[in-house]
């Protein structure tokens, strides 16, 4: 009786971020393939992963592969994999879970296969304008480059654009990307690819979904024999992908496109590699392009494409901009102190014209601080020492870092004074416009929404006019068409400038051109009110006149001058500790430790912008070098406590 062969591989497990390690030797009884999905054991438990490759046997005693999945991921995905953990040090076991989603184990009937139209759009569409044609021209003639950075106004038609690209490439037989920042933009995307291409042609993947969901997406992705477009938010990058001829980053300037934990990557930087494992065309597209990747992209012979005009209308006639000037008493309302005379003038003839307004403010709760002017007390997190938000319509005080939650209170527990709502939110705005404009029909969209009242739900019946007053923090900045809107109010515009940060400006440009831009998109005359305390701030003057090029062209020469990025590589490095002396300790022994040969420029060691969180506190050092493998090699050997943050959209 002949022996049954046994077959050693190397295998790439998903395992929780403690594990620094997650490629571990197992052996079958069949030969496997690279880039195969299987199920392994793991201590007293069974994780998924993939085969890396064949190995010898080893030295000491293996356990066996349990489960061998039908799918395997193609070599472009493990290429991609390989870039990430090589550029992003971190916890690869992390980042195979982003690869091999939970519900991929159970190998049930493969969904039919999707196929796309090739009699062209669905439905009418806009001719192309003559400056949509030049783009098009520039962007897919024979001509041109594998990156580039398309910068055009808001409401100068990019979608319409992305459809044309989109159908060249599968008129060619290649499949299509379309990443976009939040998941409230789906349901928008969604219809417009829908309608041109036809029904159930595109596949949606995001976090949001339920696993049935994401399992159908993935093997959708997987399976589909025929060209397909994919859209979602940046954890659509790490579906198996084949044959992708073109990857569009739609509002590329958002930082949500940036991973805040695990590994900490640059969802542009990643969508660059991934399109780059394709060999195929990436498109960075805003209306406000990222100030760092577009230099980084010009730099190595990439192309800037513009488009200055709207697709509908002129630019000049559709918006009117107005800055008030909130230190002057006489711009104040009597009946609201957050509201200027002007907006509140504007509200009242949007109203009257059926028309809709949008206003913002980017802070969540009724007020971020309750105050007692007798003595000075204020309610405070006991485990962040941050002044607690309080809400009125729960009446409760939170903590916007680690969620602690009490029951709010009407006086000092000191002196028993009278308490006082200090730095107005979002609901405070609310209730001003409830009282002011009691007829109206008012929707506030904030991360304190359930899903069923989120923005993302209730778009379609927002966009048809359900409501007067649209009330929203950065989650309704992204992006989206309202035809119905007249105006734009922008509260405490100069919110973050206060921030003690080199991209602050930048930030803040980009803020309040995305806000000024749901507005004079063609369908009818905007008016923009801009209140702020800052009126004389250079950033106004660009966001005004819609100059990015100007904004451009200055903020790249400050951050030149001080050596910053895209000058420069920078990492964050942030020590956590019981104690403030032990951290204070921990980070100064490192920042000691580092090379003082020229080859660094280290800021710090500094408390963290939230020095203390959950009760733990934070310091950190910045370091930055003109070599980015200098900095790699100090993030590879960090001790425990320690976290990094390689590229950090900011300092703070």
């Amino acid at each position: 009786m002949s022996k049954t062969a046994i077959y050693y591989y190397d295998v790439a497990l998903s395992l929780p971020a403690i594990w620094k390690k997650n490629v571990y030797t197992y052996f079958y009884d069949a030969k496997l393939v690279p880039g195969q999905i299987v199920y392994a054991p793991f201590g007293k438990s069974e994780k998924a992963g993939y085969v890396v490759k064949a190995t010898e046997k080893p030295t000491y005693v293996t356990k066996p592969i349990s489960v061998i999945s039908t799918y395997t991921l193609p070599i472009e995905a493990q290429k991609f994999i390989d870039w990430i953990t090589s550029y992003y040090p971190g916890t690869p076991g992390v980042l195979v879970q982003h690869f091999i989603p939970s519900a991929i184990k159970s190998n049930s009937t493969k969904p039919a296969e999707k196929s796309i139209s090739n009699s062209g759009p669905m439905l009418k569409v806009p001719e192309l304008t003559a400056e949509q044609n030049s783009a098009i021209g520039e962007l897919s003639g024979n001509n041109q480059t594998k990156t580039s950075i398309l910068h055009g106004i808001t409401g100068s038609g990019k979608t319409r654009l992305y459809c044309e690209l989109i159908k060249k490439n599968i008129a060619e037989g290649k499949n299509c990307l379309l990443l976009y920042p939040e998941i409230s933009l789906t349901s928008q995307l969604e219809e417009i690819l829908s309608d041109y291409f036809g029904k159930n042609t595109v596949t949606v993947y995001h976090s949001r979904r339920t696993p049935t969901q994401q399992r159908k997406a993935w093997v959708e992705i997987h399976d589909n024999n025929h060209p397909s477009i994919v859209i979602g938010p940046r954890s659509a990058l790490f579906m198996p992908h084949k044959n992708l001829g073109l990857v569009i980053v739609d509002e590329a300037h958002d930082g949500a496109y940036k991973q805040d934990s695990g590994i900490r990557y640059n969802g542009l930087m990643a969508a660059g590699a991934l399109a780059k494992q394709h060999d195929a065309q990436i498109i960075f597209a805003s209306a406000t392009p990222p100030l760092q990747e577009t230099q980084q992209v010009l730099s190595k012979g990439g192309k800037l494409v513009c488009m200055h005009k709207l697709a509908k209308g002129d630019v000049q006639k559709t918006k009117a901009f107005t800055i008030v000037d909130m230190t002057k008493n006489e711009n104040h309302s009597k009946s609201s102190y957050l509201l200027s005379k002007q907006l509140i003038s504007s509200i009242q003839s949007s109203i009257a014209n059926k028309k809709q307004s949008l206003l913002f403010l980017n802070k969540r709760g009724t007020a971020r601080m309750l105050l007692c002017e007798n003595c000075g007390w204020h309610a405070e997190c006991p485990n962040c020492e941050l002044p607690l938000t309080h809400h009125h319509d729960s009446f409760t005080l939170q903590c916007n870092l680690c969620g602690f939650k009490k029951k709010s209170q009407t006086s000092c527990p000191q002196c028993k004074h009278s308490l006082s709502l200090k730095s107005p939110g979002i609901k405070a705005i609310e209730q001003d416009l409830l009282a002011l404009f009691p007829g109206a029909r008012i929707a506030r969209f904030d991360s304190d929404n359930k899903k069923k009242d989120s923005f993302s739900e209730n778009y379609a019946e927002i966009k048809s006019g359900s409501a007067d007053i649209i009330l929203g923090t950065q989650l309704i900045t992204k992006g989206l068409d309202l035809p119905l809107l007249e105006t734009v109010g922008i509260l405490q515009a100069d919110s973050a400038l206060m921030l003690p940060d080199y991209s602050s400006e930048e930030r803040a440009f980009q803020q309040l051109t995305q806000v000024s831009g749901r507005v004079g998109r063609g369908h009818s005359i905007g008016r923009i009110i801009v209140q702020t305390y800052q009126k004389d701030s250079y950033m106004f003057r660009y966001v005004t006149t819609q100059d990015w090029h100007g904004f451009y062209d200055v903020e790249l020469a400050k951050r030149r001058q001080n050596n910053y990025p895209p000058y420069s590589y920078a990492v964050k490095i942030w020590v956590v500790k019981n104690s403030k002396n032990a951290a204070i300790n921990s980070i100064s022994e490192l920042e000691s430790s580092m090379p003082k040969d020229g080859s660094l420029r280290i800021l710090g060691p500094a408390p963290s912008f939230y020095e203390k969180i959950a009760g733990k506190y934070s310091w950190q050092v910045i370091v930055m070098s003109p070599n980015r493998n200098n900095l790699v090699v100090i993030t590879q050997n960090l001790p425990k406590d320690f976290y990094f943050d390689l590229d950090p959209v900011s300092l703070l």
